[in-house]
């Protein structure tokens, strides 16, 4: 099973990322005997400090991707094509790491996402997927995607909000807080904010 999450879907500023993470039956025998198993849920469910503990250790112990669909590509497309494009690039990357054939997996995705492939520019063939709502708290590889997708969207803002001090992005992750809307209104956009969403 491939589990995939996105993070930042509904933020003003920066990338959608999407993570992705391969659990094998093989590796699924061993993995509930180790430590940090059980501390592995939807990100959202965690400490800042809980992620970024478990990050590094989902990333050794299992084949992962992590993509990062720019602001560009979402106002050019759509928000949806964005986290599809993320959801292939990961996948895709993750198949090509492992050497793992599209018919022997299936992708789990969290959401009511209602993707279709081969699409313009996501030609290679891809596994099953399937959509679940609150999948990143039923479904383990999902789980452990969210967490690393959202630990690598976290460190990318962090070293945006140095550049852009004013945004107080280090707080609200992009997010449209109404702090960071008066920002906007106060400051105008940065390039890394999203054209098309409304401010």
């Amino acid at each position: 099973m491939i589990g995939v999450d996105e993070v930042g879907r509904g933020s003003l500023f920066g990338p959608v990322t999407v993570g992705a993470t391969l659990v094998t039956e093989e590796a699924w025998q061993n993995l509930p005997q180790q430590d940090w198993f059980a501390g592995v849920t939807d990100s959202k469910m965690l400490s800042e400090k809980k992620r970024n503990a478990l990050a590094p250790v989902i990333r050794a112990q299992l084949p992962h991707a992590v993509s990062h669909v720019a602001v560009r590509y979402i106002d050019t497309y759509n928000i949806n094509r964005a986290v599809q494009s993320g959801i292939y690039r990961s996948v895709q990357r993750l198949l090509s790491q492992t050497k793992m054939n599209p018919a022997d997996c299936r992708v789990i995705v969290d959401g009511n996402y209602r993707f279709e492939f081969p699409q313009l520019r996501m030609q290679k063939l891809m596994p099953r997927l399937d959509a679940e709502i609150k999948a990143d708290l039923k479904f383990f590889p999902v789980s452990a995607a969210s967490i690393i997708a959202k630990v690598e969207r976290d460190a990318m803002i962090s070293r945006a909000a140095a550049r852009f001090p004013d945004y107080g992005l280090e707080k609200h992750a992009g997010y449209g807080t109404a702090a960071h809307r008066a920002a906007i209104k106060r400051l105008g956009r940065t390039k890394l904010h999203r054209q098309s969403f409304s401010m």
